[in-house]
C-alpha cells in the first residue's frame, strides 16, 4: 500500500459527531465484499445505507428469499410516459457484491436498509455511454476507476498495465493482508485521489452531482429518523461528496419516482466488463471463485486457488476443446509462474492479471497478438463464467415467465446456464420439432433476444423452400426475462402476447396511413402462421381481407398472393396441426378476394410508362411465380382473362416482351406463338432498336428460355443489329449487356453458336470470340476499329476496307 500518499489522499471516514461509518467499495469487488462483511460484524449498525436506487427498495426482501441463487439483477422497465429513452435498467447481484453481503448481514443484525440512490428511471441516472443500444442501463458506472490522469500515473509508478490491473494489484490480491480500517482507509485514499483528478464539468453532465445530492439527502433523514451507528455503503468515487457535514442536502426535483421494478435472473455473461459492463470487475466467474476462497474455512484455501483455477480449466479443455488442452508439465510450469510472478510484484498470491501471464509464457511458444491466441480466448470465457442465476419457485414474477420456461423445458430446450446453444429441427417429418420451431417464431416476437434463425427454408418467398430442417441459436438471458416482463400485461402465455402484438402492429399500420397495404398485412399474417397463433388466425385474416379491398397498388398486391400461396402450401403439408389449420380453414377465401382484386387492377398497366415499367414487370413476375403452381388455391380465369386483354393493348417494349412471357408461362399461348409475337414485335421496332432491347428484356426478366429456344427471335434480333452501324452498336451495348445478364453461361453459349452458325463462322472462331474477356473490352476494340477506319480514309487507303473479292 505504500503506492498511496496518505498524507495527500487521506479522508475521515468514521463521522465520530453524528456516529456515521462510511464504507468506499468498488461494485462486485470480493475484496471490499470480505472486509466490509467483519465491518459490519463489529460495529453492529442501527441502519445500513446503500448505493442502490430508492425505487429497488421493495425488492431487497426478495432478494434474501430463500432459493434466491446470484447472480440476479432488479430491474426497472421503462414508463409508457418517458420520452426519448427506451431499454431496462438494471441493478446486478452476484454472490461476492459488498451491497448483497451488506443487506445480508444488516438482515442478520436487525438493522434498517435503505437504499439512497436516485430512482432508476430518474434523468440523472439514465445519463449513460452506452457504445451500442443493446447494451443494459445501468445506474452504476466505474470507469473512472479505468483511465484518467491519476490511473495513468499510478500505473507507471508501480508497473501494472493497466487500471484494472492496479486495482487488483492494490486490493483484491491483498484482501487478506490488513484489517477492515485499513483497507478502507487504503481504498479511500485511493478513491478520494480520483475524485481530486475529475473535471467537476463531467461530474454534472453524467449525472453524477445531482445523484449525490440525493445520498446526502437520504443519510440526513436517517440521521433524524434513527440513534445507533449509520453504515454508509457507496461507490468509493462517491464518498468523498458525502462526508462534509455542510454540503448542500437538499433532494433533487423527481427523486420520489417510483418505477415498475422486478428482481430477474441474471448471468455472470451479461455481468462481464468486457462485455459493455459499466461497473464492477471483468471475469465474474474469476472473481466468484476468489469469494469462495476467501470465505472458505480452509486455512489453505486461499494458497489453492491459483492450482484450483489451472487443473480446472485444464480438465475444461480435456472435455470441450481437445485440440487446445496442454500437458501436465506445462500445467505444473503456469503454477509456478503464477506464483514467481506473484513475488516478483509484492503480491501476496497471483491475481487475474498473473494468470494470464503464466498461461501465455508457458503454454504459448509463437509469438501472438495480445488477446489473439485461440488459448487466451478460451481463458477468457473460463473465467468469464456461464452460470445463470435462478430464482425459487413462487417468486414475484408475471405469470408468462415462468410458462415461458416451463414450455422451453418441455420442448427440450435448455435454460440452466446463458450460453448459446444450437438446435436443428425437423420442422415437417417430426411434429415435436414443428412445435419447437413455431414456438421460436413467437419468441422471436414476443422476446427477441431469445432466439435467432441461422438457416432454413424461406417460407414466405420460396428461397430453399426444398429445405427440411431448420437450425436456431437460443439462450435464456437477463434481457430475455425483462422483455417477457415488459409483454406480460399482454397475456399470461407467449401466444397469448405474440396474438396482442400483431393486433397491435396492424393497428399500427392504420397509423401508419398503411392499412391498405396488403403485402405489409400478409406478412404479418405469415408471421402468426410461423408462431402458431391460431387465436389470432380470424381478426388477422378479417383485417388482411380489408387491406386487400382498399390496396391499389398491384406490386403489393402481387408479391401479397405469394406469401398467401406459400401459406396455403404449407398448411396443406401440415393438416393435422389445429394451430395452422385455424388459418388453413379462412386462407382460399382471402386468396380468391386478392386474386380477383389483382385481375381488376391488371389493365391498369397499359398506362404504364417507361419511368415505371421495373415496378410493373416485378408484379407480373410474382404473378408468375404465383401461377406457376399446378394447382393454384385461387381462382386462375379472372387473371387469364385480363392478361389476355393485355396482349392486345399498346403497352411499353419492355411491357410488352414481359406480357409475352407471363402469357407463354401460363400456357395462355404456347412458345410457338410466343416466338411469333416476341419476332413481330422486335420488326415493329426495327427503327427503333433500342425498344427491341427493352422488348427482349421484358421477356428475359420472365421467360429468357422463349429467347433461347426459338431461333426465329434470335434471327430478328441478329438482322436487326445488322442494320445497325458500329456506333449505333456502341450506343445499344449497355442495354444489351443487361438484357442478357439474364442468361445462363450455358443460354449464352447456345446463343452464340445459332448466331456464329448463321454468319457462317466455324466452332475455331467462336472459341477465339469467347476469349474476349468482357464487353468493355468488346466495346474499346470496336471504338479502336472505328479510329482506324476514319485515319485510313483521311489517308486515301479506303479500298482496303473492302473485302477481297
Amino acid at each position: 500500500m505504500s503506492v498511496l500518499d496518505p498524507a495527500a489522499t487521506a479522508i475521515r471516514l468514521f463521522d465520530a459527531e453524528r456516529n456515521l461509518h462510511f464504507f468506499p467499495i468498488r461494485h462486485h469487488s470480493p475484496a471490499c465484499a470480505l472486509h466490509l462483511r467483519e465491518a459490519l460484524r463489529a460495529i453492529r449498525p442501527s441502519a445500513v445505507l446503500i448505493e442502490g436506487p430508492v425505487d429497488f427498495e421493495p425488492l431487497i426482501t426478495e432478494l434474501l428469499a430463500p432459493g434466491v441463487v446470484p447472480p440476479v439483477a432488479m430491474v426497472a422497465l421503462p414508463d409508457a410516459a418517458e420520452k426519448g429513452r427506451s431499454g431496462t435498467t438494471y441493478y446486478p447481484i452476484c454472490q461476492h457484491s459488498p451491497e448483497f453481503v451488506a443487506i445480508q448481514q444488516a438482515t442478520d443484525l436487525g438493522a434498517i436498509v435503505r437504499f439512497i440512490d436516485l430512482p432508476s428511471r430518474h434523468p440523472a441516472m439514465l445519463s449513460d455511454r452506452r457504445d451500442r443500444q443493446d447494451q443494459p442501463l445501468l445506474p452504476m458506472r466505474e470507469t473512472m476507476f479505468d483511465r484518467g490522469a491519476y490511473v495513468e500515473a499510478m500505473c507507471a509508478r508501480t508497473g501494472f498495465r493497466d487500471g484494472l490491473a492496479l486495482w487488483d494489484g492494490l486490493f483484491e490480491a491483498r484482501a487478506r493482508g490488513t484489517d477492515w480500517r485499513g483497507f478502507f482507509a487504503s481504498v479511500g485514499a485511493y478513491c478520494s485521489a480520483l475524485r481530486a483528478a475529475s473535471d467537476p464539468d463531467e461530474l454534472e453532465a453524467d449525472g453524477t452531482l445531482p445523484r449525490e445530492a440525493m445520498m446526502r439527502s437520504c443519510i440526513q433523514e436517517a440521521i433524524a429518523a434513527r440513534s445507533g451507528p449509520i453504515a454508509i455503503i457507496t461507490g468509493g468515487f462517491h464518498t468523498p461528496a458525502l462526508i462534509d457535514a455542510h454540503t448542500d442536502a437538499s433532494r433533487p426535483a423527481g427523486a420520489t419516482a417510483r418505477s415498475n421494478a422486478w428482481l430477474v435472473r441474471y448471468d455472470f455473461r451479461a455481468l462481464d466488463r468486457l462485455n459493455g459492463y459499466g461497473a464492477g470487475l471483468p471475469l465474474p466467474g474469476f472473481y466468484e471463485r476468489v469469494w469462495q476462497h476467501l470465505i472458505g474455512t480452509d486455512d489453505d484455501a486461499a494458497s489453492s486457488l491459483t492450482e484450483d483455477i489451472l487443473v480446472g480449466f485444464r480438465a475444461h479443455l480435456i472435455e470441450k476443446e481437445p485440440a487446445l488442452a496442454f500437458s501436465f508439465p506445462t500445467l505444473q510450469s503456469m503454477v509456478e509462474t503464477a506464483r514467481r510472478l506473484a513475488v516478483l510484484r509484492g503480491l501476496s498470491e497471483p491475481g487475474r492479471t498473473e494468470l494470464f501471464d503464466a498461461l501465455q509464457s508457458s503454454a504459448i511458444k509463437q509469438e501472438i497478438e495480445v488477446g489473439a491466441h485461440p488459448l487466451l480466448a478460451a481463458f477468457t470465457t473460463y473465467l468469464q463464467g456461464d452460470r445463470l442465476g435462478d430464482l425459487p419457485p413462487g417468486s414475484r414474477l408475471p405469470p408468462l415467465i415462468e410458462r415461458t420456461r416451463s414450455e422451453a423445458r418441455s420442448l427440450g430446450l435448455s435454460l440452466d446456464d446463458a450460453i448459446p446453444k444450437t438446435r436443428e429441427l425437423d420442422i415437417y417429418r417430426k411434429p415435436r420439432h414443428g412445435q419447437t420451431s413455431r414456438f421460436l417464431y413467437a419468441m422471436r416476437l414476443v422476446a427477441p433476444p431469445f432466439a435467432e434463425r441461422v438457416k432454413g427454408p424461406d417460407r414466405v418467398y420460396g428461397f430453399r423452400a426444398d429445405m427440411l430442417m431448420e437450425t436456431w441459436t437460443y439462450a435464456w438471458s437477463p434481457a430475455v426475462e425483462a422483455a417477457l416482463i415488459e409483454r406480460a400485461g399482454d397475456g399470461e402465455t407467449v401466444r397469448d402476447v405474440a396474438a396482442a402484438l400483431l393486433i397491435r402492429r396492424l393497428e399500427d399500420l392504420e397509423q401508419e396511413g398503411q392499412r391498405n397495404n396488403a403485402e405489409a398485412a400478409f406478412n404479418l399474417l405469415s408471421i402468426a402462421f410461423d408462431a402458431g397463433i391460431g387465436s389470432a388466425a380470424e381478426t388477422l385474416i378479417a383485417a388482411v381481407s380489408e387491406a386487400v379491398g382498399a390496396d391499389t397498388q398491384l406490386l403489393r398486391l402481387t408479391n401479397a398472393l405469394v406469401i398467401g400461396q406459400a401459406l396455403n402450401s404449407r398448411a396443406r403439408a401440415m393438416p393435422s396441426d389445429a394451430a395452422i389449420k385455424a388459418f388453413a380453414d379462412l386462407l382460399p377465401a382471402l386468396l380468391d378476394r386478392l386474386a380477383r382484386r389483382i385481375a381488376e387492377l391488371l389493365p391498369d398497366l397499359a398506362a404504364v410508362n417507361a419511368d415505371n415499367v421495373g415496378g410493373a414487370i416485378a408484379c407480373l413476375a410474382a404473378l408468375a411465380e404465383a401461377m406457376a403452381d399446378p394447382d393454384p388455391p385461387f381462382p386462375t380465369q379472372p387473371l387469364r382473362d385480363a392478361l389476355q386483354g393485355l396482349m392486345s393493348a399498346q403497352l411499353d417494349p419492355q411491357l410488352t416482351g414481359a406480357v409475352i412471357a407471363l402469357a407463354a408461362l401460363v400456357s395462355l399461348i404456347d412458345e410457338a406463338e410466343a416466338g411469333q409475337r416476341l419476332s413481330a414485335a422486335l420488326a415493329g421496332a426495327f427503327e427503333r432498336p433500342g425498344d427491341a432491347i427493352r422488348t427482349l428484356s421484358g421477356v428475359m426478366a420472365l421467360a429468357p428460355q422463349l429467347f433461347v429456344n426459338d431461333s426465329s427471335v434470335i434471327t430478328a434480333i441478329d438482322d436487326l443489329f445488322g442494320a445497325v452501324d458500329d456506333q449505333g452498336f456502341l450506343d445499344l451495348l449497355p442495354q444489351l449487356r443487361m438484357a442478357f445478364a439474364e442468361l445462363s453461361p450455358q443460354e449464352t453459349d447456345k446463343v452464340a453458336a445459332i448466331v456464329a452458325a448463321a454468319h457462317g463462322a466455324s466452332e475455331d472462331d467462336l472459341a477465339l470470340l469467347q476469349r474476349v474477356p468482357d464487353a468493355r473490352v468488346l466495346a474499346d476494340h470496336l471504338m479502336l476499329s472505328e479510329r482506324l477506319r476514319s485515319q485510313w480514309q483521311a489517308d486515301g487507303l479506303a479500298a482496303w476496307l473492302e473485302p477481297a473479292p
